[in-house]
């Protein structure tokens, strides 16, 4: 109901935590239909090296292959929000 009546859907994850539950798996299926709406944004990126954020871009990539059954990929945003300094402040550039 509220999916039909938004314009976005934004699935947060956080790049420390990319297990998707058995419950976050139906709440993502329910959005069915609406998949136009989504963003898939992977919060936290400036906590991890270069080399760990693909990795866990990566997996990230690879369970939601699991839970959208669509043939495109999915687009990820990779970003942090909050307004401390970067931890690796070389993924400002990715």
């Amino acid at each position: 109901w509220f999916a039909e009546r938004v314009d976005r859907i934004i699935l947060l994850f956080d790049a420390h935590k990319l297990d998707i539950s058995d419950e976050f798996k139906r709440c993502i299926e329910a959005l069915s239909g609406n998949e136009d709406k989504i963003r898939i944004v992977l919060n936290k990126s400036d906590m991890v090296d270069h080399q760990q954020l693909m990795r866990v871009y990566g997996a990230l990539m690879w369970s939601l292959g699991k839970v959208f059954k669509t043939p495109e990929v999915s687009r990820v945003y990779i970003g942090t929000f909050w307004d401390h300094p970067l931890h690796y402040d070389i993924n400002r550039l990715v």
